[in-house]
């Protein structure tokens, strides 16, 4: 009798196993949880893809990339953004300078009657040239410019590097534009492309 019950119990514990092994694998497993696909986006973002249809957030303020100028001076190539949002338009310049990211925020600065020859003063400050050239472009979207040319500019800096100036001519024929800018770093932008980048 002690033996038929020690079989029994042996059989039960076998069934018992059996039962709880299939239970486990015929389980269907949970659905893996939903993921914000934008939660870490701000991160990937590449600078040199920014283009026509991207939204950019600077300082909490979303902006629409309205155009975009590529310019080219010898092969030295660099981009310019019209940026449109709720506080007016503003320029970002990107560029690759001998391997470093530099961007630059500029607002453009009306009726200042300023032309850059010399050391020039605006705001109280006295800014002095640091480069000037001239680069060929080609434009797409909305920028205000012919779709190609060639624009001079001449770039300013104030002695503690803090304001930047800078100015553009877009033909000879017509007076310089006026802007002045801050360095911006990567992490101030949040951009969002437009489409699948490239």
């Amino acid at each position: 009798m002690t033996k038929l019950l020690l079989l029994l119990l042996i059989v039960v514990v076998i069934v018992g196993i059996v039962l709880i092994l299939r239970s486990r694998t015929g389980k269907k497993s949970a659905p893996p949880a939903r993921v914000d696909p934008l939660a870490d986006y701000p991160e990937v973002y590449d600078p040199y893809k920014i283009g026509v249809g991207d939204i950019i957030t600077y300082a909490g303020i979303d902006h629409v990339v309205r155009g975009t100028i590529t310019l080219d001076e010898e092969g030295y190539i660099w981009h310019e953004h019209l940026l449109d949002g709720s506080t007016g338009q503003r320029w970002l310049t990107v560029e690759n300078d001998e391997g470093n990211l530099e961007m630059t925020l500029w607002m453009r600065r009306e009726g200042t009657g300023l032309e850059p020859n010399g050391d020039v003063i605006l705001d109280d400050r006295v800014h002095r040239q640091i480069e000037r050239g001239t680069a060929s472009f080609t434009a797409e979207g909305t920028t205000g410019t012919a779709p190609s040319g060639i624009v001079d500019y001449a770039d300013y800096e104030t002695a503690d590097k803090t304001g930047l100036l800078s100015f553009e001519r877009w033909a000879r024929t017509q007076s310089w534009e006026v802007s002045t800018g801050r360095a911006v770093t990567r992490s101030e932008l949040t951009v969002i492309h437009s489409g699948p980048p490239q």
